[in-house]
């Protein structure tokens, strides 16, 4: 596993951002702090510091020193928080030193794994693009932040690696082709668009609210070929601006295949109640609520996060002692619903 650095690094960081919103930002300074930072004498220290873990404290900040750790090793960087407000903010502060291609956020299920429940179209559409794109980061500098249990789950080994379904204008896709594939992705067909994950098919018209997506995008056709793509408004229904074009993820982490179907259809007799119900559904092609807790039967292993990331990488534990309490309080209530659920 990565070395991990607890904490935040470095207690002699000369640069801490101070980003006032109200003032513009040039990003060639925050790219040359950035830089300066990733080159100055604590960040080296802590590079070759020889103990296990790093114990270190930052004056920087740590998205600051998460950011120049990425840049510093030219390779991607795990940062863990406590909890998923916090996991935010250090996002935000990540993309505003390295840029949005080069951050991720990778958000929690808002259940625990045992409790049967699949995870809304949104977390679980943002999950797939984050995991995606630490696995195309490769050796470049990239953080993915993570709140503690989604940094201690694991992770089902086909997430983010369907690149979901691209929709531009003159595509050549025919309607019912489009809901299919919908479909696939996991979303739902509903008769009014209004919340991520739902689709709608009228003639010539497709309205659908992708996962990771400010607002609905209705696709019209000429034929079979996407004529024009706008966003409209939920709560009207009206179309406001034309977009060119719009990236649909999956809204379901466990997309059946025909393997998946097949192995869920050898286990589901060696189980018994609710997981050999929810084996054989998937069996059947069939989609359930809380399909995604069945994953450690389907698949021989569910990595984690800092499984993904390639050699030479770090994780980064901000706030150790809360972070340590979290995950420890985490996996015994977890543990504690897998006995009561009876899981295998």
């Amino acid at each position: 596993m990565a070395p991990s650095l607890r904490d935040e690094a470095c207690s002699r960081c000369p640069i801490r951002p101070h980003l006032d919103e109200q003032e513009p930002r040039d990003p060639m300074s925050l790219s040359a702090a950035l830089d300066a930072l990733a080159a100055s004498e604590p960040i080296e220290h802590v590079l070759l510091a020889r103990e296990r873990p790093v114990l270190a404290h930052a004056d920087a900040g740590t998205d600051a020193v998460a950011a120049a750790l990425a840049t510093a090793l030219d390779a991607p960087v795990l940062l863990i928080a406590p909890g998923p407000h916090e996991a935010e903010q250090l996002a935000a502060g990540v993309e505003a030193w390295l840029g949005p291609d080069a951050t991720a956020l990778l958000p929690s299920w808002e259940a625990l794994p045992y409790e049967g429940l699949s995870p809304s179209p949104e977390v679980a559409a943002r999950r797939a693009d984050a995991v995606a794109r630490l696995r195309a980061a490769g050796a470049t500098p990239f953080v993915l932040v993570a709140p503690a249990l989604a940094a201690m789950q694991g992770l089902i080994p086909t997430l983010g690696t369907d690149p979901g379904l691209q929709l531009a204008d003159d595509l050549e896709l025919a309607p019912d082709t489009l809901a299919e594939r919908l479909a696939d992705l996991g979303y739902t067909r509903s008769d009014v668009v209004e919340h991520r994950g739902e689709f709608a098919v009228r003639g010539g018209v497709v309205d659908v609210f992708p996962g990771t997506a400010r607002r609905p995008v209705r696709v019209d056709f000429f034929g079979d070929q996407i004529e024009s793509l706008r966003e409209f408004v939920p709560s009207t229904q009206l179309s406001t601006e034309r977009v060119s074009s719009v990236l649909v993820h999956p809204v379901r982490e466990l997309i059946p295949d025909d393997g998946i179907r097949r192995r869920a259809a050898q286990e589901a007799p060696r189980h018994l109640d609710r997981f050999r119900d929810g084996l054989q559904r998937l069996a059947d092609g069939l989609q359930a609520e809380g399909a995604e807790m069945l994953a450690p039967l389907l698949f021989d292993h569910l990595p984690t996060p800092a499984e993904l990331l390639p050699e030479g990488s770090w994780v980064v534990v901000a706030e150790a002692p809360r972070t340590r309490d979290r995950a420890a309080q985490t996996l015994a209530e977890a543990t504690a619903l897998a006995e009561a659920s009876g899981w295998p």
